[in-house]
């Protein structure tokens, strides 16, 4: 058409041109957030595969630190509860729990286990005490069970982490096969030669604390004295430690012996005593002997944990008062026995019996030992003799008939009316007079009166006892110190808490400055 200008071919007019330019301009800020977000999943993905490791490693080193400390305090518990016969728990932290952390990823708790370890053992030989505890501790190779206590970590990120070993004197770190002791030994100190096991079985895995219950089987409560007589003491014990490890742990222990016959080089330290040449480990096993001709102190006791643990049997029975003592016609001679178990340690419950070879009688004041594991007796000699003669008195329990397991004790019987045969002078007498009981409220009390007598005038002491009489166990003890031909004395008695019976046995025993000895004894009600 004339006058008019053709329609552009452009499919829109100014406007919508003008305004498809603005939209274009808006593709800038999406792309960019776009970019900044894919920055920020990379920063994430950076952070947890790199940075929150590293933090997860620094809390499981943080822990492994912790733990070591708690196995230390495992091996200090076993000591304390074998020294002290009381049981005691210890907890320890297996496990480890991360702290959460905002858009990040932790991986599952880590579940450290802590569990006994295989049967080891532990021998001593040539070995030798005096007396009659020498029927038991008589050269032959003594062996003693135990086990070690083990607790592995199962970390997410601390590879290196090491394997934290209890044995009964000591504790260490086994990393892959090189081992660092975290604590000195305590096997060997001086003359004094302390062993004590662990048995049972017990295995956890936690993610928290686990209570671990130790209890005494045997509570070192005695200790012998033992010496090398024709061979060097030698001590034998299974270890996890390397013999480079074991010098330096007996590094303060140890002596010089050039000429190889059992004895330290003059200029010794005075508390070494273990031969320097003798120390080996071969095998997984540790040997070393002791200086010979030294006299040991020799404790020995035994705990457990978990399920498994064992009473204690008895193994011999040692004197403890009457042997080698005179008593004169028609007197009394009180007589003690101990029982203990392969562990010296003394067992209750033991029925303990006694015959005489010869003249006099035996009575039984208490023949089932107590928590003391004692028994006594008394010799009650005849009422005339006509020489002076020595009577064999033997005590002992039923087992594998044993020489240990009976003591035999000797006595000399005085002829006093010759004169020549009274030495010791007459044994003094007692009576109990009065026992004035007291069994309301929370405990019983007896006020026990006494009358003892000397014609020889050495009176000396005057001792008291309460026991149970079904159990015989000794709940009580007073004594006071006398002198002169007679004497009266009341000391009071008592019994409390669990300790209370129906019925118990008053036992007075009067003696004099030359060691004879008058008994006397009544049963009263609780």
């Amino acid at each position: 058409m004339a006058g008019m200008t053709p329609r552009s071919r452009w499919p829109f007019d100014d406007a919508d041109a003008a305004g498809w330019h603005r939209d274009e301009r808006g593709v800038s800020p999406v792309i960019g957030a776009v970019l900044i977000f894919g920055l920020l999943l990379a920063l994430l993905a950076i952070l947890q595969t790199t940075a929150v490791p590293a933090l997860n490693e620094q809390l499981e080193f943080q822990h492994n630190e912790r733990v070591q400390d708690d196995i230390v305090a495992v091996e200090s518990t076993i000591d304390d509860v074998a020294r002290s016969g009381k049981p005691a728990t210890v907890s320890v932290e297996t496990g480890l729990r991360y702290p959460p952390r905002m858009m990040f990823v932790n991986p599952p708790p880590v579940s450290g286990t802590i569990r006994t370890g295989e049967r080891h053992s532990i021998r001593i030989s040539n070995a030798t005490a005096p007396g009659e505890t020498g029927d038991y501790w008589n050269g032959s190779a003594r062996t003693f069970e135990t086990r070690t206590m083990t607790y592995r970590p199962a970390y997410n990120e601390y590879g290196s982490a090491p394997v934290t070993v209890v044995e009964p004197w000591g504790v260490y770190n086994d990393f892959d096969g090189t081992t660092l002791a975290l604590t000195e030994q305590d096997l060997v100190d001086g003359r004094r030669v302390s062993l004590s096991t662990l048995t049972g079985n017990r295995s956890r895995s936690d993610a928290g604390r686990t209570q671990l219950a130790v209890r005494p089987t045997s509570a070192e409560t005695r200790t012998i004295t033992v010496r090398g007589t024709t061979d060097p003491i030698t001590i034998t014990i299974q270890t996890g430690l390397s013999e480079r490890r074991w010098r330096e742990l007996l590094a303060g222990q140890t002596c010089a012996n050039t000429d190889g016959d059992g004895r330290c080089d003059a200029g010794s330290s005075p508390t070494a005593h273990v031969l320097n040449d003798s120390v080996d480990v071969s095998g997984g096993v540790l040997t070393f002997r002791l200086e010979q001709g030294v006299t040991y102190a020799l404790e020995l006791g035994a705990t457990t944990v978990g399920d498994g643990g064992r009473t204690m049997e008895p193994r011999y029975l040692t004197d403890v008062a009457g042997n080698a003592t005179a008593v004169p016609e028609n007197g009394r001679r009180k007589l003690v026995v101990e029982a203990r178990d392969r562990f010296d340690n003394p067992v209750s419950g033991v029925t303990v019996d006694g015959s005489v070879d010869g003249s006099g009688a035996i009575r039984p004041v208490n023949a089932i030992t107590g928590t003391d594991g004692r028994a006594a007796f008394v010799y009650e000699a005849p009422t005339d003799v006509e020489t002076s003669q020595t009577v064999p008195v033997t005590l002992a329990f039923d087992g594998d008939d044993s020489p240990s397991q009976e003591v035999t004790m000797t006595l000399s019987v005085l002829d006093i009316d010759t004169g020549g045969g009274n030495e010791l002078g007459t044994p003094p007498s007692v009576t109990i007079t009065n026992v004035a009981g007291n069994t309301a409220g929370s405990q019983d009390r007896y006020d026990v009166s006494v009358d003892a007598g000397d014609p020889d005038g050495d009176l000396d002491r005057v001792e008291f006892e309460l026991r149970n009489l079904d159990t015989g166990v000794v709940i009580d003890t007073a004594s006071a110190q006398i002198s002169g031909t007679s004497a009266t004395v009341t000391e009071r008695l008592r019994a409390q808490g669990g300790d209370r019976a129906d019925e118990y046995r008053i036992i007075v025993t009067a003696s004099d400055a030359a060691g004879n000895s008058g008994t006397d004894e009544t049963t009263v009600s609780g």
